[in-house]
């Protein structure tokens, strides 16, 4: 079971973490509203997959729990939980507590 701050947390500390290795100060300053994928965001695609990858991970030693964050039912999404931080932590939150 997660809950929204663990999730919330997890992918802001990746975001940091991402921000420094990347050199883009701004995901050292990501919030909940910050744009990851799309217009204006602070990832390119390799960006968003690495995040994606070092989250799955993130999550498997936080709880426990094997998921695949980016499945068809991601895609499938009239709106991308990739789009911003708060709606992937959601997306989280959903994947790993319906497992």
């Amino acid at each position: 079971m997660m809950t929204r701050p663990q999730s919330l947390a997890l992918v802001l500390k990746r975001l940091r973490a991402l921000g420094q290795e990347l050199d883009r100060p701004s995901l050292l300053t990501a919030d909940e509203q910050t744009r990851l994928f799309g217009d204006g965001a602070a990832l390119d695609s390799m960006g968003l997959v690495t995040l994606i990858s070092d989250l799955e991970e993130d999550i498997y030693r936080e709880c426990g729990a094997r998921v695949a964050l980016a499945d068809e039912k991601a895609m499938s999404r009239l709106t991308s939980p990739f789009r911003r931080v708060n709606l992937l932590a959601d997306y989280i939150i959903e994947v790993v507590n319906a497992g």
